[in-house]
């Protein structure tokens, strides 16, 4: 998991509240601002197109388009305005001044529609004629008096005139409207506004938040500085450099407690140290008397630090005393050892205060060599283990030794064929999994046709050479899990392990194998003879096998039964003519 730093976490535990507080701030403000902007224009709109349709009433219900004219250029005079069409009640276009932009659709037209509406319930004209501002059919009318498509606001505003009766007798005066006014403003200067309204918020927030970050750092400088002083020195003291000693101005009470008490813990720690190491030094010097063996002996401290050795380690493993003391004593550790094994070690030692095993240890070279170690931890009066003493003997002399020994009571000596004694032992094995699984085995006997002639014409190392190259091919055409021994003399016996469950398949699948190996022995072989004046020729010799094989499951009969049976079937490929293979039945 990544760390930080208390000055990160300082800042950032400060600064994202500030952050959300700026931001939450900043976005009320401008919606609000921006909000009240646009009112402020919508409103001034409609109260300058109440005005003017107010103050044209007259000059509609004449017709006197200079006074209206005058009313119009008024108009243009006030800020945002862009242009003004004033309507008669037949909805012509009476007055149409200013720059309009590209008006919205049919949007005069749409005024029009609406003041003839109005004009159809008066009694008025119903249609305008098309001017040059266009149409305002679905964008403002009486119904949507307003419209706007970001650049421009278009308001439509009737004129309403209303009869004053004389006599009181007459009717009561109705409202109906005489016009129509439409002017259309722009958002330019309120865009602008807006915007330079959001640079003024942005830049106001951003020193707001530099002022705040260089308060932050001089807050978080003033607490993090001696922290991370504090944290070195106890990575130091960790370290074992316990004369580390922290001196850090501060105002801050609890920090000055701590590098009080930092100052105080690596004071005791160094003098308990050097206690220790006085009561290791005489300790190590009992140990010596009987240090000087002919076995290695290596003194460690609890941690695995080697701290003395003897010649005889130096003389096994290489290393000597300048290149070994303080070194750990992993460094004998040649990789041949899991972990579990070294824990076992460990928990032995730690409830016996002893171990004892072989080891493959690493020298100096590179070398892995056997040895036989013994390890006894050295412990103080209240049960502390306070040291290590290893001793350690090479052994790789008897470890070849013992491998010989295995080797000539299980291998021939001549082909490195498992002999006769590890073929039992291996066909008991396959007869006990065979009946487990129900799966069938084969045994095979071979026997190497017309051998004795070649032996006694040739010698035996030319006889030797065959067998050597014969136990080759026999090998190559079997499986791992299969095995080929030598049985004696000229004769191979090889064993297949789980065939089949079936009878026939297991037939097949050693019949198989069979004329495999029968194939390959019949191939030439390259033989070199010696001659009399100390010379060598080179002869092509054939030589061909008779194969004799027997099936086993678990309901067939003993181990020596088996062998008798392929030994049997063998006899038999010869009787009949030899290089040829037999089946036990």
């Amino acid at each position: 998991m990544k760390q930080y730093t208390i000055r990160q976490y300082v800042a950032w535990l400060t600064l994202i509240p500030l952050l959300i507080m700026a931001a939450g701030l900043e976005t009320f403000f401008l919606h609000d601002r921006s909000s009240g902007l646009d009112h402020d224009l919508l409103e001034r709109g409609k109260l300058i197109s109440r005005q003017l349709a107010s103050s044209s009433e007259y000059g509609v219900f004449s017709n006197n388009q200079p006074f209206l004219q005058n009313i119009a250029q008024g108009v243009l005079q006030q800020p945002d305005v862009r242009g003004v069409i004033i309507l008669n009640a037949a909805s012509e276009s009476l007055i149409e001044a200013g720059v309009f932009s590209n008006t919205p659709g049919n949007a005069k037209a749409d005024a029009t529609q609406a003041t003839s509406g109005l004009a159809d319930q008066s009694g008025l004209p119903g249609q305008i004629k098309p001017t040059r501002t266009g149409k305002v059919k679905e964008s403002v009318n009486l119904l949507t008096p307003i419209y706007s498509d970001g650049e421009s606001l278009w308001i439509f505003q009737p004129i309403i005139s209303a009869q004053v009766p004389l006599d009181e007798l007459a009717a009561s005066s109705s409202a109906h409207q005489v016009g129509a006014v439409i002017i259309e403003m722009g958002w330019a200067r309120t865009n602008k506004l807006k915007s330079q309204m959001f640079w003024l918020t942005i830049g106001a927030t951003l020193l707001f938040l530099m002022i705040s970050l260089y308060l932050i750092y001089l807050a978080g400088r003033s607490i993090t500085s001696p922290i991370r002083k504090l944290s070195e020195a106890v990575r130091l003291i960790g370290e074992g450099n316990l004369e580390t000693h922290v001196s850090v101005p501060t105002r801050v009470a609890e920090l000055s407690n701590l590098i009080h008490g930092i100052n105080s813990m690596a004071a005791q720690l160094q003098q308990e140290s050097a206690i220790l190491h006085q009561r290791m030094e005489e300790e190590t010097r009992i140990a010596a008397i009987a240090f000087e063996s002919q076995e290695g002996m290596v003194v460690t401290d609890v941690k695995g630090v080697i701290l003395r050795i003897n010649s005889a380690f130096t003389r096994i493993t290489g290393y000597a005393a300048q290149e070994a003391v303080g070194q750990q004593v992993r460094l004998l550790k040649s990789g041949h050892h899991d972990v579990n094994f070294y824990t076992a070690m460990l928990k032995s030692i730690k409830q016996t205060g002893i171990w004892q095993g072989e080891i493959w240890n690493l020298r100096k070279n590179g070398e892995t060599y056997p040895s036989r170690v013994t390890v006894t931890a050295v412990e103080k009066e209240d049960g502390a283990i306070t040291y290590y003493v290893v001793t350690l003997s090479d052994i790789t002399l008897h470890k070849a030794a013992e491998n010989e020994i295995k080797n000539l009571a299980f291998y021939d000596t001549l082909t490195q064929l498992p002999n006769r004694r590890m073929l039992m032992d291996r066909l008991n094995h396959a007869i006990a999994a065979s009946k487990r699984s129900g799966r069938y085995g084969a045994l095979m006997f071979l026997d190497l046709d017309n051998f004795k002639s070649l032996n006694d014409k040739y010698g035996h190392a030319v006889g030797d050479f065959l067998l050597i190259e014969a136990s080759r091919r026999i090998n190559s055409c079997v499986r791992e899990a299969d095995t080929v021994a030598r049985f004696g003399g000229d004769e191979f016996v090889v064993m297949l392990n789980e065939l089949d469950v079936n009878k026939a398949a297991s037939v097949a699948q050693a019949g198989i194998v069979a004329e495999k190996i029968r194939a390959v022995l019949a191939e030439p072989y390259m033989l070199t003879l010696p001659q009399q004046d100390d010379t060598s020729t080179a002869e092509v010799h054939h030589c061909t096998s008779s194969i004799g094989v027997a099936l086993f499951a678990n309901h067939d009969g003993s181990l020596e039964d088996i062998i008798k049976w392929a030994d049997m079937a063998m006899y038999k490929a010869k009787r009949e003519g030899r290089n040829l293979i037999r089946f036990y039945d």
